[in-house]
C-alpha cells in the first residue's frame, strides 16, 4: 500500500503528451451571463446590401427613380460608408421632382425599331370613326341592292332598307370595337370593303352577269372581301402603313398591266379577267412584303406621288418625240414612267421615316450639390 501512490505517479507520467499539431486545449470560460460575438466590421470591398444597390442602380438605369430610391436608402441605412449610393439616391430624389419630370418628357423621343422589327399602333378612337363611316355607307349601299333584288316598287321601301342597312353597319362598327381599334385594322377591314365592290363590278364583265346576277356579284364581293379583311385585321394586325402599301401594290399592278394589255386588241372581257387577276397578285404580294417593313403611310402616299409623276414624265416624252398617232408607244412609255417614277420615289424616301436628330435642349430648375442648394441644369439630347 505504501507503494502505490509511486506506481500511480509514474503511470501517469508515461501517458504520451499532445502533439505539437494538435496543440492545447484553451482553457474554458466560466461566467454566468451570455456572452455576445462582437459585431463585424464592414469592408470597403463588401456590404451586405450589394443585392439592393444592384437593384436600386438597375432600377435607376430603366427609369424607375422611385423604387432606385427606396433600395439604394436602404443600402445606406445598412452600410452608411457605401461609397456610391449616396450620389445615386441624389440622382434619384433629383429626378423625381417636377421639373425633371418634365424635362424627360420634353426630350422623350420614340424607339427607333431595330431592323425587321416593325412597330405597333396603339387603339385609336380615329381608327373607329373611320371604320364606322364606311361601314354606314357600306350598309346603306346593301340596302339599296337588296332592295333592288327585291323589286320595291315604292320609294320609301328604299329609304327604310337604306337607313335600316347604315343604321347596321355603324352599330356593328361601334359595338364590335368597344375595347379598341388601330389604324392599321380599320384600314385592312375597309380596304377588304373596296376592293370588294370593285371585284363585284368586275365579275358583271368578266361573268357576263346582268340583271339580279350582277347586283348580288356586287353584294356578295363586298361581304366577301370585308370578312377577308376583318381576318386579316385579326390575326395579322397590320399598321396603316402595310395596308396602304399593299393596296399602292395591287393598284400600280393593275394599272401597268392595263396599259400594256391595252396595246394589244382583245375582247374586254378577257381584259377585266386578267386585271382581276394581276390585281389580286398585287394586292397578295405586296401584303407579303409589307410584313417585314417598318413603312409609314405618308411614305406610301409619297411612293405613289412619284408613280403619278414618272407616268406623266413618260407620256409627255413620248408625245413630245413622236406624235399622238403612235398610241401603243404612248401606253409604254407611260407603264415605263410609271415604274420609274416609283422605284425613284421609293430611293428618295428611304430615310422618310428614320428619326429626327434635331437637337433638343431644355433648361429646368434642379437641387444641386450635396446640401440642396438650388439652381438650373441644363438637359439636352445632341
Amino acid at each position: 500500500m505504501v507503494l502505490a501512490p509511486f506506481v500511480l505517479a509514474v503511470l501517469v507520467a508515461a501517458q504520451p503528451g499532445p502533439s505539437p499539431r494538435e496543440g492545447t486545449t484553451p482553457p474554458a470560460v466560466t461566467s454566468s451571463g451570455a456572452v455576445s460575438a462582437p459585431p463585424l466590421v464592414a469592408s470597403e470591398e463588401a456590404c451586405a446590401a450589394d443585392s439592393d444597390y444592384a437593384a436600386g442602380f438597375d432600377a435607376l438605369v430603366r427609369g424607375q427613380d422611385a423604387q432606385a430610391l427606396e433600395l439604394l436608402e436602404r443600402v445606406m441605412l445598412v452600410c452608411p460608408g457605401h461609397p456610391y449610393a449616396p450620389e445615386l439616391a441624389r440622382l434619384a430624389r433629383t429626378r423625381l421632382e417636377p421639373g425633371a419630370r418634365l424635362a424627360r418628357d420634353t426630350l422623350a423621343r420614340p424607339v427607333v425599331a431595330e431592323p425587321g422589327v416593325t412597330s405597333k399602333e396603339g387603339p385609336s378612337q380615329q381608327a373607329r370613326a373611320s371604320l364606322t363611316v364606311v361601314q354606314t355607307l357600306h350598309g346603306i349601299t346593301q340596302g339599296v341592292m337588296l332592295c333592288s333584288i327585291a323589286n320595291c316598287h315604292d320609294g320609301r321601301a328604299y329609304v327604310a332598307v337604306s337607313l335600316l342597312g347604315g343604321g347596321a353597319g355603324a352599330a356593328i362598327s361601334m359595338l364590335a370595337t368597344r375595347n379598341g381599334l388601330t389604324r392599321g385594322q380599320a384600314a385592312a377591314i375597309n380596304s377588304g370593303t373596296v376592293w370588294g365592290f370593285g371585284y363585284g363590278l368586275a365579275s358583271q364583265s368578266s361573268f357576263d352577269l346582268e340583271g339580279e346576277s350582277s347586283t348580288g356579284a356586287v353584294m356578295a364581293g363586298a361581304l366577301g372581301f370585308t370578312g377577308l379583311g376583318i381576318l386579316v385585321a385579326e390575326f395579322a394586325r397590320p399598321t396603316a402603313g402595310q395596308v396602304s402599301l399593299a393596296n399602292s401594290g395591287g393598284l400600280w399592278a393593275g394599272v401597268v398591266a392595263g396599259l400594256l394589255m391595252a396595246t394589244q386588241s382583245g375582247e374586254t372581257r378577257d381584259f377585266i379577267a386578267i386585271e382581276q387577276g394581276v390585281v389580286g397578285a398585287g394586292l397578295l404580294t405586296f401584303a407579303l412584303v409589307s410584313r417585314n417593313l417598318d413603312i409609314s403611310q405618308g411614305r406610301v402616299l409619297l411612293i405613289d406621288a412619284g408613280g403619278i409623276l414618272g407616268g406623266l414624265v413618260g407620256l409627255s416624252a413620248m408625245f413630245l418625240a413622236l406624235d399622238s398617232d403612235h398610241g401603243d408607244a404612248l401606253l409604254v412609255g407611260t407603264a415605263v414612267g410609271v415604274l420609274a417614277g416609283l422605284g425613284t420615289a421609293t430611293f428618295l424616301t428611304r430615310d422618310f421615316d428614320a428619326p429626327n436628330d434635331v437637337p433638343t435642349v431644355s433648361v429646368i430648375p434642379a437641387t444641386l450639390g450635396r446640401h440642396g442648394g438650388l439652381g438650373l441644369a441644363v438637359m439636352g439630347q445632341f
